[in-house]
């Protein structure tokens, strides 16, 4: 797998577990976060932790964010992580995600142009409902370690046309198992090759990992 880099600012448990688990998986990790006890901690796992206050426009020009893979705001404080969220769009950053800690403030990230936004608390429970439901599943998926299942935001070329026409699988070697609309929870399962997608759809796919990666890069 190709090494990415990734900057995870805010080092509460979401961000140093975050951090961790990409370092883990060989990828580089850049950590910003103001508490210097937490940078220590980190400092071991990830290739860069620098003390800093992201929300000060100055701390994240001198850090070559842009030239990130994805940069992850994981600041449980409202004000400030909407405001790092701003500075990293305006700084031209390509992929920012960001952790919100309700609805609410999700919509408020995604208005000031974060490319995804998560609840993780809400996220989790979700993927624990899903594995209380379906116990078969969760057995059956870690047998197969080269593949994942995966939500990936369809590239423009693929929009208006059908799943038929973008024949996925003999592309890609990937199956759309589920389309979602953005602003909306509901998953419709196994989509019809007729299906055209929208701009606003979300796809779900299910692949080996280099063949799904392969799809999220275009």
């Amino acid at each position: 797998m190709e090494k990415r880099r990734f900057a995870v600012i805010g080092l509460g448990k979401f961000g140093f577990y975050l951090a961790r688990n990409l370092a883990e998986h060989k990828q580089h990790v850049l950590c910003i976060e103001k508490d210097e006890a937490l940078v220590e901690a980190i400092s071991p796992y990830v290739g860069e932790a620098v003390v800093g206050d992201a929300s000060k426009r100055e701390v994240l020009e001198g850090l070559a964010l842009a030239e990130m893979e994805q940069v992850i705001v994981a600041v449980g404080n409202l004000t400030q992580s909407v405001l790092i969220t701003l500075y990293l769009k305006e700084l031209g950053v390509r992929r920012v995600l960001a952790k919100a800690n309700d609805e609410d403030h999700a919509k408020v990230l995604s208005l000031v142009g974060a490319d995804r936004v998560i609840i993780p608390e809400r996220d989790s429970a979700r993927r624990v409902a899903q594995s209380l439901i379906m116990p078969n599943i969760v057995d059956f998926l870690p047998m197969m370690p080269d593949f994942c299942v995966a939500e990936i935001e369809p590239p423009p070329s693929f929009v208006g046309h059908s799943l038929a026409e973008l024949d996925l699988r003999r592309r890609y070697h990937v199956y759309v198992i589920g389309v979602r609309n953005k602003f909306s929870d509901k998953i419709a399962l196994m989509p019809r090759a007729e299906h055209v997608i929208d701009r606003d759809e979300v796809l779900y796919v299910m692949g080996r990992h280099v063949d799904v990666e392969a799809l999220s890069e275009k």
